[in-house]
């Protein structure tokens, strides 16, 4: 199964309706959220009027943009993300911030997500901070997640001691690329990366909003890529997987 992955929906409107248009066109098939940002609400009705499954794009990394947002909230956040903003925690820096404090602001994010969009089909991170190894221990087990980011060019290598503990504890993907890492308008290895999808659960990763995504996602040949291929979302992947 290929999972086509739109980030950042509800940043602001410039980024929402690309993902909008995307999804009605059927080449790409999910979206990750923010919340508390400048579009979340408008977000949230477009896809429940275009039926477009929503997972949580968890914001540790940027301000909330929201005007709206109650002081308090706002301010926790803020301390997370000049925790993370400043930290090279990709590679399991020595970003340790408050386990309660990530714990309040996690669960804020998803109360909040719930309350705009519904359960989510799965998480994610707005800078993959999502697989920090503080933030992994404060997620929800029952939700799907999105694996380390990964290059076509290990596909099939060992996993390291951290991808396989992740893989241990949720349910994601087998694995996951960005579009930019496939697709060949783009600078990508080709779309025979996409083949794995065929025997395994494959997210692609995708950014619409930027000009060269959306046309290489509109294109012809991904068209024809995606079409033998069976699509779907994170909603789909406890029966993909046999869970």
């Amino acid at each position: 199964m290929l999972i086509v992955n739109a980030d950042d929906f509800g940043a602001n409107p410039r980024t929402s309706d690309p993902v909008v248009e995307l999804f009605d066109e059927r080449v790409l098939t999910s979206a990750s959220a923010m919340v508390r940002m400048r579009d979340t609400g408008r977000a949230a009705s477009l896809a429940a009027e275009h039926g477009i499954p929503v997972g949580l794009h968890l914001n540790l990394t940027l301000p909330f943009a929201d005007p709206s947002v109650p002081a308090p909230v706002r301010e926790r956040q803020l301390r997370l993300t000049e925790v993370f903003g400043s930290e090279s925690w990709r590679d399991g820096g020595s970003a340790r911030p408050s386990g309660r404090l990530l714990a309040e602001v996690i669960d804020d994010q998803l109360e909040c997500f719930r309350k705009s969009f519904g359960e989510p089909t799965h998480l994610d991170g707005h800078h993959h901070v999502h697989t920090h190894p503080s933030v992994l221990e404060h997620l929800p087990a029952d939700l799907p997640i999105r694996p380390i980011l990964s290059v076509p060019s290990r596909a099939g290598a060992r996993r390291s001691m951290r991808e396989r503990r992740l893989h241990r504890r949720f349910l994601c993907p087998e694995t996951c690329f960005a579009l930019e890492d496939v697709h060949p308008s783009l600078g990508g290895v080709g779309l025979q990366a996409l083949d794995r999808a065929r025997r395994r659960p494959l997210e692609i990763m995708v950014h619409p909003r930027q000009e060269r995504e959306h046309a290489a996602l509109l294109s012809a040949e991904w068209r024809r890529a995606i079409s033998t291929l069976t699509l779907g979302s994170y909603a789909d992947l406890a029966r993909v997987r046999g869970r």
